[in-house]
């Protein structure tokens, strides 16, 4: 008897085994060194990045953050009923989507009017929502001083000359005005061949028209100089693709305040 108590004073203190204590590995890039693997209360696997990391779209990755891309969508106006499949060049380029952008990117029946469907699910959606962190190297010394109360006359403006139509005008308007606002100046870049050469995507069939850009916006206290930026856009025709985003500009710009 005095053996057994021994031995279970023994099993019962601080050496006892505790699973929570154990390193668990997750599967492929094992939260690439950047993050620890954790296990849900459903016993699934996933990284909880370290700061200044986040989740990449490949699994069980940890990325470093650049600064992200806020809300870019992407809407597809084949001729007739196609199927498309989007992807984009770098796999950790999304890291928020919806749809979801699986492994080999997004697959969809699109439809002249910009429905979107996926057949699988049997749902459908009017665009390619995604979020991501890429580091790109656009700089800018050309753009706009806009005052808080000129933004809604000059994003109609430009957003038709960057060859927005009046729905994804207004959806870009809904979203980026409230944040913008925030601020009295914004001073803003429309980055268009500079964004497709940096986020380049792959789609098939090819599009006939591709209409891409990302606006850059730093807030400032008092309007600024800065030498104003000549926008154009292709004529939409045949298949067009058409994507828009923003990010804010952490880095310096070119320009002095009045």
């Amino acid at each position: 008897m005095r053996f057994l108590i021994i031995l279970i004073f023994a099993l019962s203190g601080c050496d006892v085994f505790d699973e929570d204590k154990v390193e668990r590995i997750c599967p492929g890039e094992n939260c690439s060194g950047h993050g620890t693997c954790q296990i849900t209360s459903e016993g699934l696997e996933y990284c909880l990045c370290d700061e200044g990391y986040h989740n990449a779209s490949v699994p069980y990755s940890c990325i470093e953050n650049f600064g992200c891309n806020d809300k870019p969508v992407i809407y597809l106006y084949p001729e007739a009923e196609t199927d498309v499949r989007v992807k984009f060049t770098n796999p950790n380029t999304v890291s928020l989507s919806y749809p979801l952008y699986g492994p080999d990117g997004w697959s969809v029946r699109a439809y002249p009017d910009g429905k979107l469907c996926d057949l699988a699910i049997d749902r459908c959606y009017y665009s390619l929502y995604w979020e991501g962190p890429v580091k790109d190297s656009i700089s800018f010394n050309k753009g706009f001083s806009v005052h808080r109360d000129r933004l809604i006359t000059f994003f109609e403006e430009k957003l038709e000359i960057l060859g927005l139509n009046y729905r994804e005008s207004q959806e870009f308007i809904i979203y980026w005005l409230p944040i913008l606002a925030e601020s009295t100046w914004n001073i803003i870049h429309f980055a268009t061949d500079s964004w497709v050469s940096e986020v380049p995507l792959e789609v098939t069939p090819l599009p006939d028209t591709q209409i891409r850009f990302l606006m850059i916006y730093k807030p400032a206290e008092k309007d600024t100089e800065i030498e104003t930026q000549v926008l154009s856009a292709p004529e939409r025709k045949g298949f067009t693709l058409v994507e828009w985003g923003g990010r804010l500009e952490s880095g310096e710009y070119t320009g002095v305040a009045k």
